[in-house]
């Protein structure tokens, strides 16, 4: 089951070491993770049995702000609501409209 009673962090994946690092930070600090990428590839990692309750990974292209919109929007229903990202490659599109979206 999901747990709906924390905050969540989306992380935009880069596929660098230090994208991964964070994600583990935030897991670390009690907080949901959801993290969204261009590839799958980048997303598999996530994809684990430890985690699984406390992590959601959704493809999408951080340059197109209406798949990040969509990302927050799902990754609040299912994880909890998210209150920052963290773009550790610059990837996203439209920085301004991504932080409206969140909490």
């Amino acid at each position: 089951m999901r747990n709906h009673h924390t905050d969540t962090v989306l992380v935009v994946l880069d596929g660098s070491l230090r994208s991964h690092a964070i994600v583990d930070q935030v897991l670390q600090s009690g907080r949901n993770v959801a993290v969204t990428g261009r590839r799958q590839h980048d997303l598999v990692p996530f994809v684990n049995a430890e985690v699984h309750d406390r992590i959601l990974a959704i493809v999408a292209d951080p340059a197109e702000s209406a798949q990040i919109d969509a990302v927050i929007e799902r990754a609040g229903d299912v994880m909890g609501p998210v209150v920052m990202i963290v773009d550790p490659g610059g990837l996203l599109g439209d920085v301004a409209s991504a932080d409206r979206k969140v909490a």
